[in-house]
């Protein structure tokens, strides 16, 4: 299993061009593939991906009436998707050099704050493994670490265990050229949209079929958990991002420039 993982790790374009600072097969089930519709999306946690993945197979053609009731059934948010390793090396070739590449990002202070919450303070596994320290592995009844203790965590090496609160350009391509299309979750009305038309020619504006059952509203919560400490600590962490993806380090100034 371990042979074969690192196999498809060194040979498959869709992982082995991945930045690689989170483990690539903790990305590999991140990274949806559609054969029909020819395009690779980049799932970001906690940026809106199932909103976006919903949206996208109500409106893609290649997914019919009967998959798209039988994947709801099943409460299932990757549909009827695929992931790096399960098309094969040939299939992600093919998908690297001519589908349509894209990814939905999020400003890092909202971000960070809606993986805490959710994955930290509600105690949702597999997620807490990830911060790899036995205080996070405590009870579900005992009090979970504050945000600073959170923060320190990452700090201290485990910024990249775990893809909720990982970098998001660490999870992307090291080439980021490479995407066709960067949506902001602060702009989701107009980027998914302006997807849809893309990938699908749809037109005269699509419904957006929001998933949020994870929501914390971590935008509303901002003054709670940040102070002038952790402001400067977000910054530091996540400096790529900000850069990235034209966010402002001023947390009142959620979107993009």
């Amino acid at each position: 299993m371990h042979l074969r993982r690192t196999l498809d790790e060194r040979f498959n374009p869709l992982l082995s061009g991945l930045d690689g600072r989170v483990a690539r097969h903790r990305v590999n089930p991140r990274i949806l593939i559609s054969t029909s519709s020819r395009f690779v999306f980049y799932r970001i946690p906690k940026a809106g991906h199932s909103t976006v993945g919903n949206t996208l197979l109500n409106h893609d053609p290649g997914i019919s009436q009967d998959q798209r009731d039988a994947i709801r059934g099943r409460g299932d948010k990757i549909g009827g998707y695929h992931h790096p390793r399960e098309v094969g090396i040939r299939v992600s070739r093919e998908a690297w050099r001519h589908y349509f590449l894209f990814t939905f990002v999020r400003n890092p202070f909202h971000r960070t704050l809606s993986a805490y919450l959710d994955k930290v303070v509600r105690g949702r596994p597999p997620a807490r493994k990830h911060l790899g320290a036995g205080q996070y592995s405590s009870a579900p009844d005992e009090e979970p670490p504050g945000f600073a203790d959170f923060l320190a965590r990452l700090e201290q090496g485990d910024l990249y265990r775990g893809p909720h609160w990982a970098p998001q350009v660490a999870l992307l391509p090291r080439d980021r050229r490479r995407l066709d299309h960067v949506g902001h979750l602060e702009r989701i009305d107009e980027d998914l949209p302006e997807l849809l038309h893309r990938l699908f020619d749809v037109r005269d504006n699509p419904e957006i079929a929001n998933w949020d059952p994870h929501r914390t509203d971590s935008t509303q919560r901002l003054a709670e958990y940040y102070d002038g400490r952790s402001i400067d600590r977000i910054r530091r962490l996540y400096r790529e991002d900000f850069d990235a993806f034209g966010y402002s380090f001023d947390p009142d100034r959620s979107s993009p420039a």
